[in-house]
Order: structure tokens, then sequence, then C-alpha cells
């Protein structure tokens, strides 16, 4: 059953041209000259040579550095009410109508469908069907679509909310490169997944961080690649999840233009006050490491090498 898939034409506009107030703001504040934005990089990760966790992107070390495509499948669904259901008419021809539904307990949906509509008259002869959904708004639309495939059980004609039987799931993410054909999760694993922590507060952190504390970006990001603040011409995060961050970065004298790269925390972060505290110690260390200081030796130390060295004399 064909199904939608997320324009990276569209998602790269938005992420070209937002918060444009801010990036003039944090220029300013910062002493340096505001750059002319040239067209957006395809998304990229900054470990091209790492060992992949499934979905292209993972620690230098191996281990993962971003939720797995069954999570953030699991993670959109959650966060979506409405989608594109996709069933059959009678002489094969697809039939692709915008429908609400409802999760349970496993993550499934229970599409709501009016009484006599033409996907009950559909679904009364073939119950196979799909359900596409993607976030309607940025920026949690550039993270992912998903697009369910199985069947919707007990159609007839009186309608109601009707319990879709997902047998497997199509992922097709946006920030993490995943190829253009998408990944397949099969129906049990994308049951057993969870949403991430952070799916109900994310938007917020994202805006908290770039309309209030941008420079905090900056200088993670600069620390993270390891290029000079000054070198820094801009720095935008897209999105966070438990794992880490992705964020939309320019540096003068590193690449021919902006890109995409993943930022991991140090550890996975259980709600939204706790990814706060780790951002703003990931921030911290970088301006630690970016200001290198070494505090003086108390002096009570000092006079007692004195001593000790006028007495072995």
């Amino acid at each position: 059953v064909p199904a939608s898939v997320a324009d990276p034409g569209t998602i790269q506009q938005w992420i070209q041209g937002s918060s444009k107030k801010m990036q003039m703001q944090m220029h300013r504040s910062m002493g340096m000259r505001a750059p002319r934005l040239r067209a957006l990089r395809p998304f990229t990760s900054v470990r091209p040579n790492a060992v992949a966790n499934g979905n292209g992107i993972a620690h230098s070390n191996g281990t993962s550095q971003a939720p797995s495509p069954a999570e953030t499948a699991r993670t959109v669904v959650e966060m979506c009410s409405e989608g594109t259901l996709c069933t059959l008419a009678a002489d094969g021809t697809p039939l692709g109508t915008a429908v609400s539904f409802t999760l349970d307990k496993t993550g499934c949906p229970h599409v709501n469908l009016a009484a006599g509509g033409l996907e009950l008259k559909n679904l009364a002869k073939e119950a196979r069907c799909s359900l596409q959904i993607q976030p309607t708004t940025y920026p949690a639309r550039a993270v992912a679509s998903v697009t369910l495939v199985g069947k919707l059980q007990g159609a007839g004609q009186q309608g109601g909310a009707m319990p879709m039987e997902v047998e497997k799931c199509l992922y097709f993410g946006g920030l993490d490169q995943t190829p253009v054909q998408g990944v397949e999760v099969g129906g049990d694993e994308f049951r057993a997944a969870e949403s991430d922590a952070l799916k109900s507060t994310a938007v917020e952190l994202i805006r908290s961080w770039n309309d209030e504390r941008a420079e905090d970006i900056y200088r993670i990001v600069s620390d993270f690649l390891k290029i000079p603040l000054t070198e820094m011409s801009y720095a935008e995060l897209l999105w966070v999840d438990r794992l880490g961050m992705w964020v939309r970065v320019e540096a003068a004298g590193h690449g021919d233009g902006p890109h995409v790269v993943r930022v991991p925390f140090y550890r996975s972060v259980l709600d939204e006050r706790d990814a706060r505290s780790v951002i703003t110690m990931a921030a911290q260390l970088a301006w630690e490491n970016d200001r290198p200081y070494t505090p003086p030796v108390p002096s009570i130390f000092t006079d007692a090498s004195a001593t000790a060295a006028a007495a072995n004399n």
C-alpha cells in the first residue's frame, strides 16, 4: 500500500530559515559577524567511521548515540493523533483519507471511522491497510515519518474506533539520515519499544535554549567538534531526545556550508529537569575547556615547601 514520505527539501527549508533573529542577536553579543547563510547541505553525522546502531548513528566507541528506529517510530506515533489511512478500493485503487486515532497501551492505534464512509466499504472487502503518521508542525516534523502497515479488524458499516493490528512499521527518518527507502521495523519490535522520555517537553526545551541560552549551544558544539568558538558562525538546536541533540551548525573554514550534527549526552536523561541539568553541565564543561584555569597553590603549601628547602640546605 503506497504511503507518503516526508519531503527532505521542506525540512531543509525550515531549518535554513528558522531563528534568524536569534542568530543576529547571538553574533552581536559574541562580537562576531553574522554569516551569509548558504544552502543547507544534506544531513550528516559527525561519526562517519563509527559502529552503527541500525540507523547509521553511533558513538565512536560503538555505543548507541541516538534512539533506534523502533523507539523513534513509537515516539512519533505517540506524539500524534491524526494520520492518513490508506485502504484498497474494489478495483485495487488505493484511497488515502485523513483520520484521527487513539492509542492503546501497546502503542497500536484505534482509528476513528465514520459510519457509511468509503474507508469502511473498502475495509469490509480488504482489511489490509496502512496508516501514515508524521507530526504536523516543526520542530517535531523534521524528526521522522512513520507508516504502520497491518489490518483493521472488525470493520463494518457502524463506524467507531477500530483497532489496527500492526504487522510492521516503515520508518523514514529526517535528522538521522535514514535511507530514502526507509527502515522496516517488525510489529513485535514496534510494540516492545519505549517512546522517548522527552517527547512531551522537547519543543519547550528547544525554544528555551535557542531563544534564551543560545551561547550554551554554541559552546557545546564548539567543544564537541573541537572548533574554536570564534570560528563558529551559527549553531541552532533542532531536536533533543533522551540520548542527545541534533544541532544545525556552520563554522568558518570547516566544511562548505551549514550541516546537521549529532551531539550525544554523556548519559541517558530521565525527564525534562534531568535534560536541563545535563545540557547545562555540558555547557559549563565546554566553557571550562575553552578557558583553562589553574588555581594558584595556597600559600600554606608554598611556605611549607620553602621552609623544607631551607632546612635541607
